[in-house]
């Protein structure tokens, strides 16, 4: 008897000795070969206006190890700010630094059989060229599926624009506290076998937050909480950059859209500026809704409906997403939240006050008026329709709609410096409204409560207005010629 209470122990044991070497191992997944790689063979870096562009051209690894290389210390930088940001959590929530760690590692793991092998590739080929560590940059990576944020997007073309182009906007609205500003670059990619995008993000990041590929594809993202999660599925960051560089129009996006294990709860815009079209993608672990523009199926009360025109904060159009959303004051109706008050009737307003004469100015302004205050991390516009993107980061904590956006003509950039045609500074447009006021709402085309509170509305300037004595147009006249000097 006592023989065999022995062996039964050693038995358990063992097993319990088995799944902890087991679970170590399955913590600590392999990884690939390094490589010899010369970063300028295919890959450079350049600075415009203040901002690095780095030209990432190849294999995965290859790609990983030129940003590595040409963005070391942003890179490094990440890094720290990852770690401080943990040791944050470990301070305010009494997170010991150890359960952050395998939480990430857990959540990479789940994450590992939906993320495709080319980007985990690339993750090597960025930690051997950097010398951070690898697990750290695969924490990194899954942040998405623990957290989430507000955000707005919208996307105007046809006859709602100026000239018939699309244009897209997005705040990316996030801590601005944490200084990741500091670690922002554009990159601009030419994958082997895949489509040449741009990415607006941060150097630590191989995800896409921001960006449009030069087929004219164009992304934006909104963090929509919800109860539908799951651990299980494709990072949202990566699954925008799949949808970069592997779709070249709106049909392929929403094949991807539909057969991707989603994660936790997101809406999206993607745009194609050459259809020109947009789509609103709403999205659960379990759910994804499908919306155009002026789209009949928006029947909640709160939609407001506007041909070719897609715009999406926080909550959802679809009655059984919105059922498991716990955002913009869900379950409850969304009016008084943020994102309901201030970014999708700041969106939705602007959009109708303007419609048909929306310009790149005007759409700047749309991108400013409606980020969050003191969480602005970043906002980009593209025009998807001519492959040109404006971006501004946060600066020292303060949000970036305050900031100057710089311009980036992609159809250019993708060239060879040798083989570049003069930089043309974009044409100049009527001025848009200050992006601090607020807008008369029009009605819309699905009506609102009559509890709804209206915006405001302040004038558009008067740009034909002369100067009231000559020495105003002199001073008008000196400014124009410094900004068409700093422009070229």
């Amino acid at each position: 008897m006592i023989a065999t209470v022995k062996k039964i122990a050693l038995g358990i044991g063992g097993l319990f000795l088995v799944l902890i070497f087991g679970g170590i191992l399955w913590l600590n997944p392999g990884r690939g070969p390094r490589e010899e790689i010369d970063p300028y063979a295919k890959g450079h870096s350049e600075e415009i206006e203040g901002t690095q562009v780095v030209h990432l051209k190849g294999s995965p690894y290859e790609m990983g190890y030129q940003r590595g290389y040409f963005a070391r210390d942003k890179v490094l930088l990440s890094v720290d700010i990852f770690e401080g940001l943990l040791e944050q959590a470990r301070q305010e929530m009494g997170l010991p630094r150890f359960a952050s760690n395998l939480m990430l590692d857990i959540a990479y793991q789940l994450c590992a059989p939906f993320i495709p092998e080319r980007y985990k590739r690339e993750l090597e080929g960025l930690a051997d060229a950097s010398g951070c560590d690898l697990k750290m940059l695969r924490r990194g990576h899954v942040l998405s599926v623990l957290t989430e944020r507000s955000c707005s997007t919208f996307a105007a073309w046809g006859a709602a624009t100026e000239d018939g182009t699309l244009y897209h906007g997005r705040n990316f609205d996030w801590i601005t506290s944490a200084g990741l500003e500091d670690t922002a670059i554009v990159a601009l990619y030419e994958p082997d076998g895949f489509r040449a995008f741009a990415s607006a993000g941060y150097a630590g990041l191989i995800g896409v937050l921001s960006g449009m590929n030069m087929d004219g594809i164009s992304i934006g993202q909104v963090g929509a909480i919800t109860e539908d999660s799951a651990l299980r599925g494709l990072p949202m960051e990566l699954l925008l950059r799949r949808v970069l560089e592997e779709c070249g129009d709106m049909e392929e996006v929403n094949d991807l859209m539909t057969t991707a294990k989603h994660t936790v709860g997101f809406n999206y815009v993607v745009a194609d500026g050459d259809a020109p079209d947009a789509r609103a993608y709403e999205t659960t672990a379990s759910h994804v809704a499908i919306f155009q523009a002026d789209d009949p199926n928006e029947t909640v009360e709160y939609a407001i409906r506007i041909p070719d025109a897609v715009f999406r904060s926080d909550e959802a159009m679809d009655p059984v997403v919105r059922s498991l959303q716990r955002c913009a004051n869900a379950p409850d109706l969304p009016y008084g939240s943020n994102s309901y008050d201030h970014r999708y009737l700041g969106m939705a307003t602007r959009i109708q006050q303007h419609y048909g004469a929306i310009n790149a100015d005007i759409a700047l302004d749309i991108v400013k008026a409606t980020a969050m205050e003191n969480a602005n991390l970043h906002a980009v516009l593209t025009n998807s329709t001519r492959r040109e993107m404006w971006v501004a980061h946060a600066v020292d904590g303060q949000d970036a709609a305050a900031q100057r956006f710089v311009y980036y003509d992609l159809n250019r950039l993708f060239l060879p410096p040798d083989q570049r045609p003069p930089f043309e500074p974009p044409t100049e447009t009527e001025e848009a409204p200050p992006a601090d006021t607020d807008v008369e709402t029009p009605e819309p085309t699905v009506e609102t409560p009559e509890t709804e509170e209206e915006a405001t509305e302040d004038p558009v300037p008067d740009n034909d207005t002369p100067p009231e004595n000559e020495a105003e147009a002199e001073e008008a006249a000196d400014t124009t010629a410094t900004a068409q000097e700093e422009n070229s």
